[in-house]
Order: structure tokens, then C-alpha cells, then sequence
């Protein structure tokens, strides 16, 4: 049995009532909270004696990257931020201004993830809370050392099959 263009039968296309759908859509997603701990020189080598301040600047996130391991999915996240120490040297009759380049990177475990994925897509992340520092100290050494923490959420996306219910225009009325 043929249809032609300007002919719809509605029971010719859905046997069973239903049709499959593919379609995109967040197959998966998760959020975690990092937390990094670095130390660094002071500019010309003398031991700092206190920190005076710290501020995180140009905080940037790289496309994340979809990583799988079996059975396992996850993303991982990158990026860089800046982060700017004021400390204070000599005695405390000094002071400075460190600015310092951070690097993170970490693969987040997808915890909530449909296992009726034809085939995966996309990934996203987003900063759901921008690095701040946690804690700043003076080692025993004179160096400084920061403590930041920032956290992350990512979906995975991917092509899937929905199943929806197919109605005549006669079983609307």
C-alpha cells in the first residue's frame, strides 16, 4: 500500500500505537568539587613572612573532553586562573606581589548516566563555583602556600531513541 504526499494514514506508520524517536538530549551528567593545594617562590627568594592577601582573576575552562573506560563515562574538565598573593617579606618590612599561573585538570566521574545511548555527542561543563582560595599560609621553608577550591558541572550529551504515542487526529475529539 502506497501514500501519496498529499495522504497521511496515521496506522500506517504506527503499528503499535508508538514511534521511535532519535533525538539528542543529556545522557548523563555530575558535580564535583576540586580542591588544590600549591606552593610557590617568592619573587627574589627571600622567605615571606605573611600573606596579606590573595584574589583569583581570568579564570578560563577549555572544552571539556569525554573520557570511557568500559562501562565507566566521564569528562574531563581544564583549565587556568590566575591567582595574585600579596605577602609581606624582610621582617615584615617588605612586601610583593606574586602572580601565578594555575593549571587543573581532572575527569569527573558521570554518576547519573542512561545507558540507552546510541552513540555519544557532546560534552559540557560549566564553573558552578570559581576557584577561591581556602587557606594561605608561610611553610616553614618561607614559601607560600595557597590552598583553592572551585567546582564543576558537566553533562554528557548523545544521540538516543525516545518512544512516544502516536494519535489520530480523530482520537483527539
Amino acid at each position: 500500500m502506497s501514500v501519496s504526499t498529499g495522504e497521511r494514514n496515521f496506522p500506517l506508520y504506527t503499528k503499535s500505537g508508538y514511534r521511535e524517536i532519535i533525538t539528542k538530549a543529556v545522557c548523563g551528567s555530575a558535580k564535583k568539587f576540586f580542591r588544590y593545594s600549591q606552593q610557590f617562590a617568592t619573587l627574589d627568594g627571600s622567605p615571606a613572612t605573611q600573606i596579606l592577601g590573595t584574589s583569583i582573576t581570568q579564570m578560563r575552562l577549555k572544552d571539556p573532553e569525554i573520557e570511557a573506560d568500559g562501562d565507566k563515562i566521564g569528562v574531563r574538565v581544564n583549565g587556568i586562573f590566575e591567582a595574585h598573593i600579596w605577602y609581606a617579606y624582610n621582617g615584615g618590612k617588605s612586601t610583593d606581589l606574586l602572580r601565578q599561573a594555575i593549571h587543573f585538570e581532572e575527569v569527573v566521574p558521570i554518576t547519573e548516566y542512561d545507558g540507552q545511548v546510541l552513540s555519544i555527542t557532546d560534552a559540557k561543563g560549566i564553573l558552578i563555583k570559581p576557584p577561591q582560595t581556602q587557606e594561605a599560609s608561610v611553610t616553614g621553608e618561607g614559601k607560600i602556600k595557597i590552598d583553592f577550591e572551585l567546582g564543576v558541572y558537566v553533562e554528557v550529551v548523545g544521540e538516543t531513541k525516545i518512544l512516544v504515542k502516536v494519535v489520530s487526529p480523530e482520537d483527539i475529539h
